[in-house]
Order: structure tokens, then sequence, then C-alpha cells
């Protein structure tokens, strides 16, 4: 557990999620280890805690008053779930890709890069994950907490001091990156390194670091583009690289008007997010072209090859789980469906060891085709 001898720590804890007396304004709080200029806590005031407030405010529950704890406040990068459990905060956003010991189901869509880059998409269906797949957030549960959403973010592209357009040349390549990514690129031959990415520009300036695969909204964020100006749009797809929580405990003890407020908020936040972070991406790549940098995408084709290069991260990664007693197999397998559902052509069937790569049977289904227009896909730009 935390340690409890923060005298101010305990004290903001008490304040902030105690019942108000008559008249009072209710005092909630939210933590994690980021910084206050991340995407991610902006996100979270805007769509999240505002929305609580002003449903509270309708239903005249009163008013709500928000302690931010973020930046270390309380909490370090994976220590927010304990921050939580230990009643210093209310509300957790958990970066799921540093509390894998404790919560290794929720970094599922990490063991299934190339999948689209439609934060909506991959938000929706890893929230379906979480509400309809049984043992899914028992972890969650666990530490005394409840799932509230997904934060489905923008996609992860490459920042590089040389060009990146194809797993050839990532070959031999440092890569820096905050998430558990080293498939990715261990898998092609590159050279993971994970680290914090505000220190990435100091180690590319020391020649000790050549990439780092980052969120596109983070890249810009830690003005990476000063030490590196090639930017790869990779395709690896938008991930969910952080859930938000709430103290199941807390949460039972609030008002009924400030209950109903955080389900409704918090069944809006999952879409509402998504569509926030994607613009954030969006942005980001704007004015990293505006800056000079220079930009490319990997085609069609590399993005299968690479795929088809990487080992069955999906499959180890469920198998893991299963073994443990978790629904590892059920997970992946429903994930891939809800993916499909939404109408996208996956480039590897991920719930299978060694798939046969989608690029040769779109080739097979073109045999006999007048234009054979399946073959031109290397002329297509990564959509």
């Amino acid at each position: 557990m935390i340690a409890r001898t923060l005298f101010a720590g305990l004290f903001l804890s008490a304040v902030s999620i105690a019942p108000s007396a008559a008249g009072e304004p209710l005092r909630l709080s939210v933590t994690s280890g980021l910084p206050h200029d991340h995407v991610v806590p902006r996100i979270v005031r805007t769509h999240f805690q505002d929305e609580v407030t002003r449903r509270v405010a309708d239903s005249g529950g009163g008013e709500i008053v928000w302690d931010e704890l973020h930046a270390g406040t309380l909490a370090r990068m994976g220590g927010a779930l304990e921050a939580a459990e230990d009643n210093l905060a209310l509300f957790a956003v958990v970066a799921v890709n540093h509390e894998t010991r404790r919560l290794p189901l929720q970094n599922l869509s990490f063991q299934m890069p190339f999948t689209t880059e439609n934060c909506a998409v991959v938000g929706a269906a890893y929230q379906a994950l979480h509400t309809e797949l049984p043992g899914m957030t028992d972890d969650i549960a666990a530490a005394r907490q409840a799932f509230v959403s997904g934060i489905a973010s923008d996609g992860y592209n490459f920042i590089a001091v040389r060009s990146v357009r194809n797993a050839d040349e990532l070959r031999g390549v440092r890569v820096g990156m905050v998430d558990r990514l080293e498939s990715w690129v261990a898998g092609v031959q590159g050279v993971p390194r994970r680290l914090p990415d505000d220190t990435m520009g100091a180690r590319m300036e020391a020649g000790e670091l050549d990439a780092a695969l980052l969120p596109t909204s983070e890249i810009a964020r830690v003005g990476l583009r000063r030490f590196a100006d090639h930017y790869t749009r990779t395709g690896f797809g938008a991930q969910v690289p952080f859930v938000l929580t709430v103290n199941s405990e807390r949460l039972a003890a609030l008002p009924e008007a400030v209950r109903a407020a955080i389900a409704e908020a918090g069944a809006a936040f999952t879409g509402a997010a998504a569509e926030a972070y994607c613009a954030a991406g969006a942005q980001a790549a704007a004015e990293l072209k505006a800056q000079g940098v220079r930009a490319a995408k990997l085609l069609k084709t590399r993005r299968f090859q690479w795929a088809d290069s990487l080992p069955p991260i999906a499959r180890s990664w469920a198998e893991a789980n299963d073994a443990a007693d978790r629904p590892g197999t059920a997970a992946v397998d429903m994930y891939m469906n809800r993916l499909r559902a939404a109408g996208l052509n996956l480039l590897r069937n991920w719930s299978r060891v060694a798939p046969k790569s989608a690029l040769d049977e779109a080739l097979e289904a073109a045999q006999g085709s007048a234009d054979n227009a399946a073959r031109e896909l290397s002329q297509v730009p990564a959509r």
C-alpha cells in the first residue's frame, strides 16, 4: 500500500471524497501520474468532470468542486490504481502498461497492432469487452474499484532521425517508447528502449536514441520535432493506454444524484474521449507538418509484411491469461469480432498463431481479375 505518512495527501483525500455538509460544495478528486499538459487530464476534465458537474447542478444536487491530483501529486505513473485503492482519490486515470502486474487484461489492445486509426471504433470495442465479458474487470474490482471507461488514443507513429518507411529500415534502430510496444519493434529487429517520453529528446540529441514510437499527440507535446525530422504514419493504430476507474466504496457513499450523474457521464465519456484524443492527434500531425517535418506513410504492403513478421503476440498473451483462469482467448476473439463488426478488414487474424496474411488472401482473390487491382496495394498509401 502507498505509505500513509503524507499528512497533506491524507487530509486532501478526506476532504475530497467526504460527504459535504448542507449547502457546501461536494469535493471530488481524480489522480494520475500524467503531467498537467498531457492531453488525457484535459480530456477527463472536459468530457467527464465537467459533465458530472453539469448534470449534478441540473438535477438540483448542488455544487461540485474537483481536486486534480496529477503529475506525481499523489502517484507517479503506475501508482494511480493504488492511490484510489488507498482512498487517496475517488477517480484514477490508470496507465494500463504500467499496471500489468495487477491489471493483466487491460493492455489488450496493444497485443493487436495494425487494426485501425479510428479511436471511436477502438474505444467502443474495448468498452464492450469490459461491460459484457465476464471476468474482464475482476482485477479492477480486486483493487476496490469499478471500471468507468477506457480512453482510446490517437495512432502510434514514429518520429526519427532518419527515414523509417518499412520494417527493414528499423533494423538496429534504437526506438524509445513509454508503453509496452517491445514486440512491435523487436519483432522486426529494432531495438526497443522503454523510458519517459520527456527524456527522449535529450537522448536523441546525445546520439543515444534514433527514434520514438508514441501517439502523435505526445510526439508534439514533448517537442521531439526539435531533435528528429522524419515522421512516419505507421498504421499501428489507435490503442487504449488508459482506463478511468472509481473507488467503489466511496462511490456508493455519494448522494444518489451524484452517482446518477457519474453513471450518465461515464456512459457518454468513451465516445467523447476517443473523438477528442483523435482530434488532438490530427492537430499534432498538422503542427508537425507546419514545422517542416518530413512526413511519410507505411504503404499497405509494408504494413501487411510488418504485421506478418511479428510473433503471435495476442495468442501468447491470451494463453498466459487463460492459464491464470482469466478470459484471455475470449477477450481477443471478442475484440476482433467487434472490430470486424464495425466494418474493419484486419491485416492479421491475431487470434491465430500463424495466420495466412490478408495480403496473400487479397492477391489470391484477384487471380484472373482483368485489372489485378489487389496487386497494386503497394501503391496505395496508408489510410
